[in-house]
């Protein structure tokens, strides 16, 4: 970006902050701030009023920048501000309804080019539901996608956890990317600049806020072919993602959850609602061509027999205790612990702390479920 160009933008910037919806249209067709800025009053009508008020001001005060005329990080800084007309902008993103205007983005530039699916999911997630976002994340990344996630809790945490594993991964975040969320994922952060980037259409300094997550989700499902809702409840800001995805017409494939953990309601309605089941680890390669293989922790221990699948069947879809095991199955104390033992080295069952149910990851002999 040369001087002028990247002056304007600074201008314009400075006047509206993260006042972008519907402006990234409008930028696209007129192909540079001042030419936008250029246009008749009644181009700007179907702005909505924050917007437009944000470019009323910049009107009147152009070309002089506003009273935050540092937004656009120095060429020297480890962020690189990336406009619409940069060839590093996606262009998926750049086609879907209301595109970002900008990007900010700390870490590799180039993870943004290339297929991308997202893998997003509940912030209060169950150890199943980790377990499945890590390994299909794994599975992606390994064959060469780039898998896109939020940085929260849970889900979008083991989705970029199981990614950079095999792959590369990018936080795409409603904050300015100085300021990734939550704190406790600042080692998290640094991992993945390492091997992907934290994204955003927001100014560096902007402090996260409830309001900017569901503008944020369209950004995570625009840069991707594909979106991937592992575990959601009612309501949940994965089923924004979800619509975003739809509305942008990309792919939603959901992992199924029983119809009494409330963790997966979000799930079970996006089904009903005509969403891809995604039923098995081996369904990836059918619905994304490059996997072409099981996938990491692919289950190597035998199925198990006697009366270690009796526990296992015993368990269905319950968390059980030791002393309610017992009860159900009549096995002596040491044996049952031994059996439990063995099926949770075997990747059959989890625990914590003293209860016990069935890992909904675990793949069979006849298909790979999730």
């Amino acid at each position: 970006m040369d001087t002028s160009t990247r002056n304007e933008y600074t201008a314009l910037l400075s006047w509206v902050g993260d006042c972008t919806e519907g402006l990234g249209e409008l930028l696209a067709d007129s192909g540079s701030p001042a030419a936008l800025l250029r246009l008749p009053s009644s181009r700007l009508g179907a702005l909505p009023p924050r917007t437009r008020r944000a470019l009323d001001r910049a009107r009147a005060g152009w070309p002089r920048p506003g009273p935050c005329a540092s937004l656009i990080p120095s060429p020297a800084s480890d962020t690189d501000f990336i406009s619409m007309g940069d060839e590093r902008f996606p262009a998926p993103l750049r086609a879907i309804p209301d595109p970002p205007p900008w990007l900010f983005c700390r870490g590799d530039a180039a993870s943004l080019q290339g297929p991308a699916v997202a893998v997003v999911g509940s912030r209060r997630a169950s150890r199943g539901g980790l377990e499945v976002a890590r390994r299909l994340s794994a599975m992606l990344a390994a064959a060469g996608y780039t898998v896109c996630s939020g940085l929260a809790l849970g889900i979008d945490s083991a989705a970029h956890g199981g990614a950079l594993e095999e792959g590369r991964t990018v936080a795409v975040l409603a904050s300015g990317v100085d300021r990734p969320s939550p704190q406790r994922h600042g080692a998290l952060a640094r991992r993945l600049m390492a091997r992907g980037c934290l994204l955003s259409e927001l100014p560096p300094g902007t402090a996260p806020a409830k309001h900017r997550f569901p503008r944020r989700n369209r950004i995570i499902s625009g840069l991707c072919e594909a979106t991937i809702i592992v575990e959601a409840a009612l309501p949940s800001g994965s089923l924004h993602t979800a619509s975003a995805a739809l509305e942008q017409g990309r792919d939603v494939y959901v992992v199924p959850w029983s119809l009494i953990h409330p963790g997966g309601a979000g799930c079970l309605r996006l089904l009903r609602d005509g969403a891809v089941p995604l039923t098995s680890f081996d369904d990836l390669s059918h619905w994304f061509p490059r996997v072409d293989n099981p996938g990491p922790g692919a289950a190597s221990a035998p199925p198990p027999e006697g009366s270690a699948a009796v526990l296992l069947e015993l368990l269905g879809d319950a968390v059980l205790g030791l002393d309610e095991l017992q009860r159900v199955s009549g096995l002596a104390p040491g044996l049952l612990l031994a059996l439990l033992g063995q099926l949770e080295v075997d990747g059959w069952i989890l625990r914590e702390e003293d209860r016990y149910g069935k890992n909904p990851a675990k793949v069979s002999t006849s298909a790979r479920s999730c």
